[in-house]
This record gives C-alpha cells, structure tokens and sequence, in this order.
C-alpha cells in the first residue's frame, strides 16, 4: 500500500477568504432573523 492510502484525507486548512464569507453569511443570517422577529412582533401587514 502506498503511504497515502494508509492515512485518511485531511481536508485543506480554511483559507481567509472562506471564513470571511462564512462570517457574513452569519452575519447576513443573524440579521434577517432578528428583523422577521421584529416585523412579527409588531404583526404584519405593516402599517405605518
């Protein structure tokens, strides 16, 4: 067997650029979803 084959494959250390979009898609995330929840507090349809 080769030395490869005897070791699983590790996956590649995240990069700068993946954390960064998975920080703004958090960040994205957590914004929608306190919004939802103030748009449903305050019961739609939305009046002024």
């Amino acid at each position: 067997m080769a030395k490869s084959d005897s070791q699983p494959t590790q996956r590649p250390p995240m990069n700068v650029y993946t954390a960064m979009l998975l920080l703004s898609f958090v960040a994205i995330s957590v914004g929608c979803l306190l919004l939802s929840l103030d748009l449903f507090s305050r019961r739609l349809p939305l009046r002024p």
